[in-house]
Order: C-alpha cells, then sequence, then structure tokens
C-alpha cells in the first residue's frame, strides 16, 4: 500500500513536536480548545511551528504540515491561527456550508471530524466529504464526556468499509503502537484511507506526551504500511 500519512495531535511543547518531526510526522496537530488538557496558546503554538521549519531547514528534512483543532471557533480565534496553520481541524457541529465559508475567507484545507457508531451512515456524509479535503474517522465520545476526541475509545474499524466516498480519511479513535499495525492492517485497502491520528495514545497522561512514545507509533505506523500488513 502507499506510505502511511502520520498525524500527532495535541502537542503542547516545542520539545515533543521536534520529537515527532525527526520521527517522519507528515503533520502536528495543535488544540486550541481551553477546556482540553492537550490546549495551547496560539503564540505558543507559533512559536513551535518556526523552531521546527528552522530546524527542519538546518537538519535537511521536510518539515511537517501543522494542524489546528478547533469546536465551533469563530473567526478572531480562526484569524490568529491561521497565518502558521496548513490546516484547519473541525470537531464541532461545521456544515458542509460553513467549511466553505471558512475555506473561502482563510484559504486552508479542511479536516472535518466524524464519530463513528455501529448505526453511523456514511451516505449521510456526502455534502461534508465534498465540502472537506479530508476527513477524520473516529470514536463517538462516551455519555458525559467533556471532549469530542482524545478519549482513548477505538470503533470497529471494519465500519469504514462502508464509507464509498473518495474524499480521503484519516483514522482516529484509541491508537497505539500496540494496535495500529492491525489497524492499517484493517482499513488499508481502502482506495480513500490516507493515515492515522493519534493523540492520547502517545501519552503518559492526559495531555502529558511522551518522546519515546511518539517515535514509536510512527516507525510502526510507516512499517506496516510499508509492509503492507
Amino acid at each position: 500500500m502507499a506510505a502511511c500519512f502520520v498525524k500527532i495531535c495535541g502537542v503542547k511543547s516545542v520539545d515533543h513536536a521536534i520529537a515527532a518531526a525527526r520521527a517522519g510526522a507528515d503533520m502536528i496537530g495543535f488544540v486550541f480548545v481551553a477546556k482540553s488538557p492537550r490546549a495551547i496558546a496560539p503564540d505558543v503554538a507559533s512559536d513551535i511551528v518556526t523552531e521546527i521549519k528552522q530546524l527542519a531547514y538546518e537538519e535537511g528534512f521536510a518539515p511537517p504540515k501543522f494542524c489546528g483543532l478547533f469546536i465551533d471557533a469563530g473567526e478572531r480565534l480562526l484569524g490568529e491561527t491561521a497565518p502558521f496553520l496548513s490546516h484547519f481541524q473541525f470537531h464541532g457541529h461545521e456544515d458542509a456550508e460553513r467549511v466553505d465559508e471558512i475555506r473561502s475567507a482563510f484559504g486552508l484545507e479542511i479536516i472535518k471530524a466524524v464519530n463513528v457508531a455501529p448505526e453511523t451512515d456514511f451516505g449521510d456524509l456526502a455534502p461534508l466529504a465534498e465540502a472537506a479535503d479530508m476527513l477524520l474517522f473516529d470514536a463517538r465520545p462516551p455519555r458525559g464526556a467533556v471532549l469530542p476526541g482524545g478519549n482513548g475509545l477505538a470503533f470497529d474499524w471494519s465500519a469504514l468499509r462502508r464509507y464509498q466516498g473518495e474524499t480521503p480519511f484519516l483514522l482516529a479513535g484509541g491508537l497505539n503502537a500496540g494496535n495500529v499495525a492491525a489497524a492499517i492492517k484493517t482499513v488499508g485497502g481502502h482506495t480513500a484511507f490516507s493515515g492515522v491520528d493519534v493523540s492520547s495514545g502517545v501519552e503518559t497522561g492526559p495531555g502529558e506526551k511522551n518522546s519515546e512514545l511518539i517515535e514509536t507509533f510512527i516507525k510502526t505506523a510507516k512499517a506496516a504500511a510499508a509492509d503492507g500488513v
């Protein structure tokens, strides 16, 4: 199968961003949601992006892309972060019209998260899939959960076989170095599968990233895709 796109989400420190970038992460995600344990201030995220781009230049590797995660964000926050991001990732109530509106206003690519449950009708996603540049399929959060993602929960990956769209997608939800190869084996044959997204699976506690876990996850995911497991 083709190379696996790997996104490390919820990064808060330059050290963990460096670990991800050096290990070959394709995208680093910043969470701009105040109630999240992975929340980061826009100015801090901007500084991290600058440092990673400088490091990439000095060490001669391609820098990752940078994505901001939002929940029903307003124009002020989007405008504050857009200058140093390549992608917006939405986990709120953004519909196809809102996605089109934001793309027109800011010119960034859009990733739209979709929570998957046994009853999910993927046919209903057509308008959203057409509007977004990429979808992110995640587990439905448990009842009472504060956040829509990053809860460390997996779902039945085989359900994605019902997705007939052509819009590329990332797989998220409960992934870690121990199960990412199995996840890629399950969905890797789908023509729209692009890669994987991890947050809590490379942490020692909520919001506490670990450089070794980051490096191992990236290495495992890339190897699984290369081997066509």
